[in-house]
């Protein structure tokens, strides 16, 4: 059996976003070092997060393309997808923090830190226990004729604090940026709105991909989410 038409979209459209957010996420990191700039370091860990939120389709993708089936380890998709999203909400808060409310920055991240925590603590245990109290399978098993697709069950404690983490994300980050950039003017102005910009369509891209199945709206998702990546890119970097 074959990997139909829209599996190579759904696993190229994937690995786009998750090649953009590595190649993003490194350069930030290089100038970091060269430039001993902090925040530039944590805006490209973030990035790196932001991108490797599809690497469980990114493996599938590539296993398929090699053994002409799915990853046999189930959980390990959602794992390599779902594990980033607490580390990607304390790099974006920590940003946010710094450039909206730095006197409040690090009471921000220690309570996000605590639900971080918590977070990944419940997604590993229950990966290797009970998989199906936090993730949806596909049933039945498309055998190589497309990606798996697993998704976050609704209405789990996964489930529940990922849309925490992304309501926060785009109340703090991209509301917050976007009235920071109104008020503000030149390349401050510029700044702002940019990080707003990739901040809130990485959300709504984030949210259609990891809690619904879009479909074949999928493809303009994941390219607007590479967009938003390089809409954050800009924000910091000027």
């Amino acid at each position: 059996m074959a990997l139909g038409i829209l599996g190579f979209l759904d696993g190229i459209t994937a690995l786009i976003v998750v090649l953009t957010g590595s190649t993003f996420g490194l350069f930030s990191l290089y100038k970091a070092v060269k430039l001993k700039a902090k925040l530039l370091g944590i805006s490209g860990l973030c990035l790196f997060c932001i991108g490797f939120l599809l690497l469980g389709p990114t493996v599938d993708f590539i296993t398929i393309l090699i053994t002409n089936n799915n990853i046999e380890l189930l959980v390990l998709y959602g794992l390599l997808s779902y594990s980033w999203a607490a580390p990607l909400t304390i790099f974006g808060l920590y940003i946010g923090g710094e450039l909206l409310l730095p006197t409040k920055k690090w009471i921000i991240v220690t309570f996000y830190l605590v639900l971080a925590v918590i977070y990944e603590v419940i997604i590993f245990y229950f990966a290797f226990t009970t998989p199906e109290a936090i993730f949806s399978f596909p049933n039945p098993l498309p055998n190589g004729t497309a990606l798996l697709n697993t998704g976050v069950k609704l209405g789990s404690i996964t489930f529940i604090l990922m849309i925490f983490f992304l309501v926060s994300g785009l109340i703090f980050n991209g509301v917050g940026f976007l009235n920071k950039g109104i008020k503000a003017s030149g390349d401050l102005r510029k700044r702002f709105l940019y990080l707003s910009l990739g901040w809130i369509i990485f959300i709504i891209c984030g949210a259609f991909d990891g809690l619904f199945d879009p479909g074949i709206i999928t493809v303009f998702v994941r390219i607007a989410w590479a967009v938003s990546i390089v809409f954050m890119h800009l924000g910091i970097r000027l």
